[in-house]
């Protein structure tokens, strides 16, 4: 409209546009909008290039005597009829082919000169299926491997402190058991260090193409744990591997934006987070198997935990291959658009376009709101952690039952994203306002009534704590992964979701160090040690409850 009323200068390589309005009779304001609709198409089509400059005073007197003389009437786009080409006339001079060097800047003009989005009323081509699919499978498959490979630490754990077959700490005065955890806790240093200075590049290079890069750096930092002798090699790599994991949540984000229509984002993130899952629980299988085929078939110092971290590796072959093939389209386009644009702007600098948009963002309301939520239901669902050590403490569980109850929590969480992440992305603001109200407030009745009863108030059977565990995993996952992503890729975009997606991990972590530590300090076996944790919980849980409520209806 801008373009056409004069209000922004036109300019043209080739040739030149010219419009005279005759005095209009009636109607004006329809056949304005009909007619600017014919003008905008035939200047985009004819290979026109805009600078947008502020209006000056005579055009903005001549369009404000123009609509003054017609009721303004709502009306929507559509092309020109016979009617409104009464009151323009638009008069182009002959244009020359534009050379072979500007072949890029001519089909990004004749690409956006469609006003038409065949896709949205054809549906999409039988290869565009394909890639999506394909890229469905190798997002799923990325943080399959990528959450299997972080549980193959804890699996071989006590392999690695043990005199025997473990590390050498040859030259270290400090105990093993004491470096370790100096080591895990330097790792989660590393995931907050990655979650603030990866946020940026990812949204600039694309996640697609970050994806790659990083399960390459983690494959060959797993193959380098699997050959280590010292411990100081074995802590270097595993902080890196921490780093490197830190990026792949926000790849994943930026790579669904890229790949997939905004009506799928819901069940594309909900994919995510039940592949995060299932490579949890399949992982500590496939290990066991492994664990178990060295302990039969190798001697007894063979160090079966280089072929956990072995099998790690290979593993992470499959999304690479996944995302080589299905997302070279995706990289190609994004460079393709990259060089578009610096031929469109060529001042323009798009390296810190995410740090611009995310500062545009932090201003609003829903922004904080989104992070609180987000970072409070971080720490509700660590708790996963100490499920079997609260079983096995509280309610008398052994070894096995208690970590049984830990997967049914798991397994609460896997089936609210697999169930209801396709339904979230079809409901109106009010009806995600009261599920995710309802979610929440099934959470936060799991959490207070595990404090009234380590208070003394209430006694639960272990069968209803085990069901509460089950209800507690099922009611945080969706309020947790869904409204906190589905924001970052609407407002953040290509340029910077994965920069909000990452800052709202930053303050999470920090506040889940916080209270790992604590919750890891107290005395399990003393059920009043664990009142603190769940007034720390249930209070998490309503404040999250509050804060997405209103985000949700901020937006």
């Amino acid at each position: 409209l801008r373009f056409s009323l004069g209000l922004a200068p036109l300019e043209r390589a080739h040739g030149k546009v010219c419009m005279q309005v005759k005095r209009p009779e009636r109607k004006l304001s329809s056949d304005l909008i009909s007619s600017t609709y014919r003008i905008v198409r035939v200047t985009m089509s004819g290979q026109t290039r805009s600078r947008l400059t502020p209006p000056n005073a005579l055009n903005c007197l001549v369009v404000a005597l123009i609509l003054a003389f017609s009721p303004i009437s709502a009306t929507s786009l559509c092309p020109p009829d016979s009617a409104s080409q009464k009151y323009f006339r638009v008069k182009s001079t002959p244009m020359k082919r534009i050379g072979g060097k500007n072949v890029n800047l001519r089909k990004l003009y004749l690409r956006r000169a469609s006003i038409i989005d065949v896709e949205e009323e054809e549906g999409p081509s039988r290869q565009e299926l394909f890639r999506r699919r394909g890229m469905a499978a190798a997002l799923f498959s990325t943080y399959f491997t990528v959450m299997g490979a972080k549980c193959a630490l804890p699996s071989v754990l006590s392999q690695l402190t043990s005199p025997k077959i473990g590390l050498s700490f040859e030259g270290l005065i400090t105990k093993p058991q004491t470096l370790m955890a100096q080591q895990l806790t330097l790792a989660t240093f590393a995931v907050a260090l990655g979650k603030l200075l990866l946020g940026p590049i990812i949204d600039h290079y694309g996640g697609a193409l970050s994806l790659k890069v990083c399960l390459s750096i983690l494959m060959m930092l797993l193959a380098l744990i699997s050959s280590s002798s010292h411990f100081i090699t074995f802590a270097i790599s595993w902080i890196g591997v921490d780093f490197v994991f830190s990026s792949c949540w926000a790849g994943c984000i930026n790579a669904i934006h890229e790949s997939f229509p905004e009506k799928e984002w819901a069940k594309r993130i909900g994919m995510i987070a039940a592949g995060a899952r299932i490579g949890n629980a399949s992982a500590f299988f496939i290990f066991s198997v492994v664990l178990q085929w060295c302990s039969n078939n190798l001697p007894s110092d063979c160090q079966p935990w280089r072929y956990v971290f072995g099998v790690s590796a290979i593993l992470q072959i499959i999304p690479i291959s996944l995302l080589h093939f299905f997302g070279r389209i995706i990289i190609q386009e994004r460079k393709e658009n990259e060089s578009e644009r610096t031929a469109l702007f060529p001042m323009s600098d798009s390296k810190f376009s995410s740090l611009t948009t995310l500062r545009k963002e932090a201003i609003k309301p829903e922004f904080w709101l989104h992070l609180m939520s987000r970072s409070l239901l971080m720490v509700f669902s660590s708790f996963l952690l100490f499920v079997p050590t609260f079983m096995f403490h509280v309610y008398g569980l052994g070894d096995s039952s208690a970590a049984q109850v830990g997967s049914i929590f798991a397994i609460g969480c896997l089936l609210s994203v697999t169930l209801l992440s396709s339904l979230y992305s079809t409901l109106r603001k009010k009806e995600k306002i009261f599920l995710s109200s309802t979610l929440m407030g099934i959470a936060t009745a799991c959490s207070a009534a595990q404090f009234a009863h380590t208070r003394g108030l209430i006694s639960l059977t272990t069968n209803l704590s085990i069901l509460s565990m089950f209800l507690w995993g099922f009611s945080f996952a969706v309020p947790f992964y869904l409204p906190s992503s589905m924001f970052a890729l609407a407002r953040g975009g290509k340029e910077s979701s994965a920069t909000i997606s990452d800052v709202f991990d930053i303050f999470g972590f920090g506040l889940l160090a916080i209270f790992n530590g604590y919750v890891a300090s107290i005395e399990h076996c003393n059920i009043s040690a664990w009142i603190p944790t769940f007034q720390i919980l249930t209070g998490c849980s309503v404040v999250s409850l509050i804060s997405l409520g209103f985000a949700t209806f901020l937006e």
